[in-house]
């Protein structure tokens, strides 16, 4: 089990994708009910299928989470895919290089489009409660569950299934 520190934030308005700027597109199901002290989700990114088990840290504040993440094959994304009932996402993820860290710029499709939020991970809770945040970064919501992924998706449900169809 790893532990994933992180602060979250709306992405300023006017904001551009530096050019040379890599990313891929994500797919993402919610199998746990919104609320739930645990969370399980499966995601789809490029060849890859995951399952990733998620719970934060109350000791730590909203910055922390303990995850299991493991890769499990197409049939088995599949079947999870189908049990979560609707509550899934779908992403562009840019990776934005910073002085220190890496910023993922998250753009939302379907029902969330036009919606951008960008994550910062560090190593240690010292190194995430002194991080600046640059210009282009709009409000901070690290913690908030309206900003959540698992809020997000089940506010989605028009969003694409794992071929990519409209549900």
């Amino acid at each position: 089990m790893s532990l994933e520190i992180e602060r979250k934030f709306t992405v300023a308005d006017g904001w551009r994708v530096p050019p040379g700027t890599t990313g891929e597109q994500l797919r993402q199901a919610y199998l746990s009910p919104q609320g739930a002290p645990v969370e399980f989700r499966v995601r789809s990114k490029r060849d890859a299928r995951v399952m990733t088990v998620k719970t934060f840290d109350a000791a730590s504040g909203a910055m922390v989470r303990q995850e299991v993440e493991f890769e499990i094959d197409d049939a088995v994304f599949t079947q999870l895919w189908d049990l979560a009932g609707g509550d899934c996402l779908s992403k562009y993820r840019w990776n934005v290089p910073l002085e220190h860290h890496v910023a993922t710029v998250d753009e939302y499709d379907g029902a969330l489009a036009g919606l951008r939020v960008v994550e910062v991970e560090f190593d240690t809770l010292e190194e995430a409660r002194s991080f600046e945040p640059p210009d282009w970064f709009g409000e901070e919501v690290t913690g908030s569950p309206a900003w959540s992924n698992r809020v997000l998706a089940a506010s989605a449900r028009a969003v694409p299934d794992e071929q990519g169809e409209t549900r």
